[in-house]
């Protein structure tokens, strides 16, 4: 078996370099779709993978039934079904049960990779696994901050997980890959080729399940950024890809970065002495970089944009200010307008204009309208109605009791909107914001950004005092935090200097 470790600098088109190896693969070597497994680190780049091999490979997706994350194939592998993951509701019985709240640390990995867990008694129970480490071990670590009740209350909440789990034969998503790393080789599944993506972010436990997987395969290609490792404090072990041995690609031309900005990257990434030299060049435009005291709202008038902050609280500040200013932007799985009312708005705008639409939407917009004002008692439901049609104004009004006219737009019509949110609404709507497509604006934290490109990107350098504190201890992963930042823009970066006397300075 031959190791391949590709290095992807950021916009090098590392997804793209794999999909030609995939596609060498089937052609030239006549590997079926089904011998490749195309392991990535989250369901979005796994995802991402999938739908490009399927269009430009002109396969369909059960033929690349391998393109998938680790724990979906140990999922897979460990003939799991839904009702066996560890979800919410068991995580708050066991808190009722115990009386100490607990979190679920499964929470964020199909988006992340890794689990935020809230408190830190999941912190450390699913971080010792994460390490292979006893609970006990990982909890003697100087690095593991203060527990509440010590030692005795981690075990004790500890052995009653692990009972409960046995019990109902539950598992949490770490679970499944410590299980899967029991089984006998026999069982792993054979591949003839596998691929790695972003490496640098496995913790011990999965480069252990990796080692599996590719133990009988003919060729491997591990893929992945050292200088991107960002994800240190959850347990990824990069020195694993730095260190491994094989024939080395370092993918050495940005189609995202302009010449500016792929210079102040590399000079904060050359700061830190352990990593793997990588030579590569941006390209040819010059871009732009700017550095402003306090956020410049007004910048973000046109084109797309992405705002990055090292810790949520920043994001929450901004998010008053932008809806101030009346801009439409998302942030994690939500944007600014609430879904329920954005789709009954939609809907509304749609059947006063002549489209017929489906039960869903109808419902959306008479949720909204005032009973007997302008819609009948009895049709407010919308029960009993066939969920097939398509309804129209004029069969809403002889039919099913409305009797809004249709020349009111969607502030006349829909009355129930709470007066704030039909403001915002109305204030977006006169910026000229387009709510019928994805918001141009998308806030996240840097960590929640990996993967993600703007043509602008503000970058806030403030810092929490935790992060502050962490950063004087180890600079060096700050240092790839914000680089991961900077990277992420195409054409102009704007960094945002902080108000207080935490922040990142190395950015400027």
């Amino acid at each position: 078996m031959h190791r391949n470790i590709i290095f992807g600098p950021p916009g090098t088109g590392k997804t793209t370099h794999l999909l030609k190896i995939v596609e060498k693969e089937l052609r030239e070597n006549n590997v079926a779709p089904n011998k490749i497994a195309y392991l990535a680190f989250t369901n979005q780049a796994a995802d991402e993978a999938l739908s490009r091999a399927v269009s430009q490979l002109n396969y369909n997706t059960k033929d690349f039934m391998n393109f998938r994350t680790l724990h979906s194939l140990a999922y897979r592998e460990l003939h799991l079904k839904d009702e066996n993951i560890m979800d919410d509701n068991d995580y708050r019985y066991i808190s009722n049960k115990l009386q100490i709240k607990l979190s679920n640390p499964n929470q964020n990995i199909k988006t992340y990779g890794v689990g935020f867990p809230d408190d830190i008694f999941m912190q450390i129970i699913d971080g010792a696994k994460i390490r292979g480490l006893t609970t006990e071990n990982f909890f003697n670590d100087p690095n593991t901050g203060h527990l509440p009740g010590g030692l005795p209350k981690l075990k004790y909440i500890d052995e009653a997980l692990i009972k409960y789990k046995r019990a109902r034969n539950k598992y949490d998503m770490t679970d499944m890959i410590v299980d899967f790393n029991k089984q006998h080789y026999d069982l792993i599944p054979n591949f003839d080729v596998v691929i790695i993506d972003e490496a640098q972010d496995l913790s011990w436990l999965q480069w252990k399940m990796v080692e599996r997987v590719i133990s009988n395969a003919k060729r491997v290609y591990i893929a992945g950024d050292d200088d991107q490792a960002i994800y240190r404090w959850a347990g990824a072990r990069p020195e694993y890809l730095m260190n491994m041995e094989g024939t080395r690609t370092i993918l050495n031309k940005s189609y995202r970065l302009p010449k500016l900005i792929h210079a102040k990257a590399n000079k904060l990434i050359s700061r830190i002495e352990d990593r793997v030299d990588k030579e590569w060049t941006s390209r040819d435009e010059k871009g732009e970089i700017n550095i402003y005291p306090v956020e410049q709202l007004q910048k973000m008038k046109e084109g797309n944009w992405l705002v990055l902050a090292r810790d949520r609280y920043r994001l929450d500040k901004l998010e008053e200010d932008l809806k101030i200013y009346g801009y439409f932007y998302e942030r994690g799985d939500r944007t600014s307008i609430n879904k329920r009312i954005h789709q009954a708005i939609l809907a509304w705008e749609d059947v006063r204009k002549g489209k017929a639409v489906d039960i869903k939407a109808v419902r959306s917009f008479y949720n909204y309208i005032v009973t007997g004002r302008g819609v009948a008692k009895e049709f407010k439901e919308m029960k009993n109605v066939n969920k097939e049609k398509l309804y129209t104004y004029d069969t809403l009004v002889s039919d099913y009791g409305l009797s809004v006219n249709k020349e009111k737009p969607w502030f006349d019509a829909l009355r129930n909107i709470p007066l704030p949110k039909a403001t915002y609404v109305r204030a977006v709507l006169r910026r000229k914001e387009n709510i019928k497509r994805a918001p141009r604006i998308k806030l996240s934290t840097i960590h929640g950004s990996k993967g993600g490109e703007a043509d602008n990107v503000m970058l806030l350098t403030d810092l929490s005092r935790k992060t502050d504190a962490e950063y004087w201890k180890q600079r060096d992963s700050e240092r790839r935090v914000f680089y991961v930042g900077m990277t992420r823009a195409k054409n102009t970066l704007n960094i945002v200097r902080s108000q207080s006397d935490r922040e990142f300075s190395e950015a400027f």
